[in-house]
């Protein structure tokens, strides 16, 4: 009689056949590392540091104190500068320095200094003016170098001239006239108001009623002698000319009708 197969029973058939029903994977927490951790707080710290040294007001020049000047106005010197809104970082004081003597001739010296957060010094030193000049309505003030700058009255002292501005091409008043000038201070002309006529020079108004024209240039003390000896013969002839031209001491001339 055949035997009956052996049924298994569910626990064993549990044990001997592993199931799979499934995986789960359990995340890991994340470790950081503490050097990783300070080296970006320490990067975000810097890059929020530029972002506000870039961008805060407090590192753009935005005034200067200005010492020194007594004839320019402070706030002409500052922007002459070039300094106005420009960021600490870029400000040159050797380009100030600089552009503050090309912009302003009747400076003679400037020194820029700026530190932070944004604060800079003009000190300046101003040409001695020598001359008062009148152009038409406006009123220049002049050194003995010939740099000239607008002025709102005259000098108490040196000379004043009237007329058209001989400005050279480095833009300064012209050298010979400068040394005429220089020459009539030394001889001690008595008047000290002078005309000057851009074809005829420098001229005069002699007390008697005549005009005494000198040019321009060196050899002043010749023409002044000249002068002297001509004067003297008008006057004794009760000659009444309407110009004595000196600029060729030479040969003088004047004239009683004629337009000078």
């Amino acid at each position: 009689m055949a035997r009956k197969p052996r049924q298994r029973r569910w626990h064993e058939f549990r044990q001997s056949t592993p199931v799979v029903v499934g995986r789960r994977t359990v995340a890991q927490p994340l470790r950081v590392q503490p050097g990783w951790l300070l080296l970006g707080i320490v990067v975000a710290v810097a890059l929020g540091a530029v972002v506000w040294f870039s961008y805060s007001p407090r590192f753009y020049v935005v005034d200067a104190q200005v010492t020194g000047a007594q004839r320019v106005p402070e706030q002409l010197v500052f922007e002459a500068s070039g300094l106005r809104f420009l960021h600490i970082l870029w400000a040159s004081e050797g380009a100030a320095e600089d552009s503050l003597l090309r912009v302003l001739p009747s400076l003679a010296a400037a020194e820029v200094t700026c530190t932070l957060p944004a604060h800079c010094t003009i000190a300046v030193t101003e040409r001695p003016p020598l001359i008062t000049w009148q152009d038409g309505g406006q009123l220049y003030w002049v050194d003995a170098e010939g740099w000239f700058s607008p002025a709102e009255q005259p000098l108490a002292e040196g000379w004043t001239v009237s007329g058209p501005l001989p400005v050279a091409a480095e833009g300064r008043i012209e050298q010979g006239v400068l040394a005429a000038l220089a020459e009539l201070e030394q001889l001690g002309l008595e008047t000290r108001t002078l005309g000057y006529a851009s074809e005829r020079g420098l001229f005069f108004e002699d007390s008697s009623g005549w005009r005494v024209v000198l040019g321009e240039g060196t050899g002043m003390a010749h023409r002044m002698a000249v002068y002297a000896v001509v004067r003297e013969h008008l006057l004794q002839g009760g000659i009444l000319p309407r110009f004595v031209d000196l600029r060729f001491p030479e040969a003088p001339y004047y004239s009683e009708e004629g337009e000078w």
